[in-house]
This record gives structure tokens, C-alpha cells and sequence, in this order.
């Protein structure tokens, strides 16, 4: 499994009470093309020169993400609302973010 944390989160919840970021992580997760499709997409904004890039988080606020390079890969980073920068445990977090930004806009 790609995403084992993300996972286990997400098969534990009662869908009467997820919010839009855990019903697009539990999409992405039925949908492995969508998933590959917004992946390529936010993946491609950086290589063309984004410094930043938008997404949607759990409270429905606009947020930043940033990628930075960390040894031999790359690492994503969420704008927290202290102004401060985080890193999710799994990849998935991000993409789903900027796949309800990209549905959203």
C-alpha cells in the first residue's frame, strides 16, 4: 500500500462526519488515475517555476505549498496559519489539497 498511514485514517472515519479533504484523499485513493493525473499536474507547476502553489485545506481556506529539495528527492511543505512551514507524513495530503483547489477554481 502507497499510502499506509493515510490509509488506516481514512478507513477508520465515518463518511457522515469527513470533510471535503478526506472524502478527496478517500477518492484519490479509489481512483489511482486521478490520483497519477493530479500528482503529474501539481508536479508540473513546480518544474515550470512555481515557487508556490495553491490548495484547499481542511478548514476550505486557500493555503500555499511549497517543494523543496531534500537530499536526492523532493519534499512538499504546507503554509500553516501561524505562517509557519509543515510537511505531511504522506504525499497524498498534498495532492488532495491541490485537487480540491484545482475542482474548486
Amino acid at each position: 500500500m502507497r499510502f499506509p498511514k493515510a490509509a488506516i485514517y481514512i478507513s477508520q472515519l465515518d463518511s457522515n462526519h469527513s470533510d471535503k479533504l478526506d472524502s478527496m484523499v478517500d477518492s484519490l485513493f479509489k481512483d489511482e488515475i486521478a490520483y497519477e493525473r493530479a500528482s503529474q499536474a501539481l508536479r508540473r507547476r513546480f518544474v515550470r517555476g512555481a515557487e508556490f502553489v495553491q490548495g484547499v485545506d481542511r478548514g476550505g481556506r486557500i493555503t500555499r505549498i511549497k517543494r523543496e529539495r531534500v537530499g536526492g528527492k523532493y519534499k512538499y511543505f504546507l503554509e500553516g496559519l501561524d505562517g509557519g512551514w509543515n510537511s505531511p507524513d504522506e504525499r497524498i495530503w498534498i495532492v488532495a489539497m491541490y485537487a480540491l483547489w484545482q475542482k474548486n477554481k
